[in-house]
């Protein structure tokens, strides 16, 4: 492998790295990148007694939308305005990044609420965070550099991998209205960028982790708050290769954090349990918060009862709710054999918080096991486990349990490597050579109609013509490995008629390898790419090329006869 030399042209990288429960930022210089290993800055963030090198992802906005305070500053303004009873007059947004996995049809319109169920646009929620972070970075650095300027940093903004295209266009458009400029920008992709840290930093205490020589393949489970993330990479020459697209599911952190709640609900009742949240901010946010620590430092084999401090208010509305002390309560309801109180510590048997990382741990493992499974993925003896909530010593034990033939490696800075990784990618983005396409990707075209070969409902007259609707013209296999930079296919359109004035793609995803039509099982509709019509009349076209290796799709579309060449990239937004 090549050392890490400086190959960006800007005097800073700076890497954001938005996350559903906690986000930060990192930069190196010139000179920093220079180390070895490479030396990447961090800030520290406070919340409460807590140190940490990142923020919690977590806004506060007035009542006309405008920001306030980010992060754990945010969250005791929050605190403060409801001890006031104010705090319905702000805008109050957490751990709402899972909405741009979970949307099935993202919009530039589309609409998120907040922990009060206020809605806001989606967009200018994400721009207000990242323009935050960006803010602050470039304040830090000025104390460093004091005639620095945006023109002088190269951002990069991380991205899960299992995201779709129209996520990563979403985030890159709040990062433009955040005030960073288009042309200074890349979006890495997470276990990408962990994996790009995992290389050139060494990540254990008692041995540098060394599995990059030429023909070696790992796996990297990123595992954060809200998603797991997977690629499996094999070492070539020139830097990494892609083995299988990437992979996962909604499994992080939070789904603990979820199961933490459901318990608190089947304890104290629903109805207790939602009055708690609804009127006891300041001790919700600090039963959060414990849980928080907590649940990193939760043993996975110890016997044995942990405890869990509870709130003065929320004992107070049980007992009026319930008419009954909270001790006789617990021993009468369904869990009664594993609690137990004395004053305000609740104890918790171990084994039942176990049972909060189940869903996780299992989903996680499980998928895991299946990819190892793949014809491409056959050899693999590493797997990297990166993210925050790879720190749990309960997941890792789940990991050793189910691959005691694997090299398990956590880093020590398990937490950050997507982080410090970004930066790494934005300097030196081509260590990525190459891909493996997720789904198919096509063209919505009209084909000359052939009897007994084409469907009846697909014949439509267009123009004087008979043709076949809504074939797809693949220009990409799903599977297909893609190389970075290259374009994959290139395919040419003619003019149906004269007096037509543009070609207007019709971008649609297949997860089948040999789509028929783009109304098929599966098929979507991702966006649209419109390209000039040269103005030679009838039957003049375009050849059309599409890049699909990067982190974002390009395409570039020639005029046949003039060769004047439009480069575009996809809108996937509405």
């Amino acid at each position: 492998m090549s050392e890490n030399a400086f190959k960006c042209s800007r005097l800073v990288v700076a890497a954001i790295d938005f996350g559903t429960t906690f986000s930060g930022y990192a930069y190196a210089t010139h000179h920093d990148l220079a180390n070895k290993p490479p030396k990447i800055h961090t800030p520290n963030w406070y919340g409460g007694s807590h140190i940490s090198n990142k923020n919690a992802t977590i806004l506060l906005l007035n009542s006309k939308q405008e920001f306030v305070s980010f992060g754990y500053e945010a969250e005791d303004a929050y605190i403060e305005f409801a001890a006031e009873g104010k705090h319905k007059d702000y805008y109050f947004f957490r751990r709402f990044k899972m909405n741009l996995y979970e949307s099935e049809n993202l919009k530039r319109d589309t609409m998120i609420k907040d922990e009060q169920g206020k809605m806001m646009n989606a967009i200018k929620v994400f721009s207000l965070c990242i323009k935050y972070l960006k803010d602050h970075l470039m304040k830090n650095l000025y104390t460093k550099v004091s005639d620095i300027k945006d023109s002088d940093v190269a951002w990069v903004l991380t991205v899960p991998a299992i995201w779709n295209d129209s996520s990563k266009q979403f985030m890159r458009e709040a990062a433009l209205q955040a005030g960073i400029q288009n042309d200074s920008l890349s979006i890495a992709l997470e276990p990408e960028a962990a994996s790009l840290f995992c290389m050139h930093v060494p990540v254990e205490k008692e041995a540098k982790f060394t599995p990059f020589a030429v023909g070696q393949k790992y796996m990297v489970v990123d595992i954060g708050g809200g998603t797991v993330d997977i690629t499996v990479h094999e070492v070539v020459s020139k830097g990494l290769r892609e083995l299988f697209s990437a992979s996962g599911g909604a499994w992080g952190g939070t789904r603990v954090d979820a199961a933490f709640d459901d318990f608190l609900s089947t304890v104290f009742g629903k109805d207790v349990f939602e009055e708690f949240k609804k009127n006891c901010v300041e001790d919700l946010v600090e039963i959060r918060r414990q849980f928080e620590t907590k649940k990193r430092n939760i043993d996975p084999e110890k016997a044995g009862k942990d405890t869990i401090t509870l709130p003065a208010a929320l004992m107070e509305i049980y007992k009026s709710k319930k008419k009954i002390d909270l001790e006789t309560g617990i021993q009468k309801g369904p869990l009664g054999n594993k609690l137990s109180i004395t004053t305000n510590k609740l104890r918790v048997e171990r084994s039942l918080m176990r049972g909060w990382f189940k869903e996780s741990c299992e989903k996680t493992v499980d998928h895991v096991k299946e990819l190892l499974k793949k014809d491409s993925c056959k050899g693999t003896s590493t797997i990297l486990l990166v993210g925050g909530f790879s720190e749990s010593a309960i997941l890792q034990k789940a990991f050793r349990d189910a691959f005691p033939d694997k090299r398990l490696v956590i880093p020590e800075e398990a937490g950050l490597a997507v982080l410090k990784g970004a930066v790494l990618y934005g300097n030196n983005p081509i260590t990525i050579v190459s891909r493996v396409a997720k789904y198919s990707y096509g063209i919505r075209v009209f084909r000359d109609f052939v009897e007994g070969v084409h469907p009846k409902e697909k014949k439509e007259m267009y123009g004087s013509r008979i043709k076949c609707k809504d074939v797809f013209a693949k220009h990409v296999t799903k599977g297909q490995d893609l190389v970075v930079g290259e374009a994959q296919s290139s395919q040419k359109y003619n003019k149906v008629e004269a007096e037509q004035l543009s070609f207007i793609f019709d971008i649609f995803t297949s997860p089948e390898e040999d789509p028929k039509f783009v109304t098929d099982k599966g098929c979507s509709h991702i966006g649209q790419l419109e390209v000039d019509a040269p103005k030679d009349g009838k039957g003049g076209g375009v050849s059309v090329k599409m890049i699909f290796g990067g982190t974002e799709l390009i395409v570039h579309a020639t005029e046949e006869g003039t060769g004047k060449e439009k480069k575009a990239t996809f809108n996937f937004l509405q």
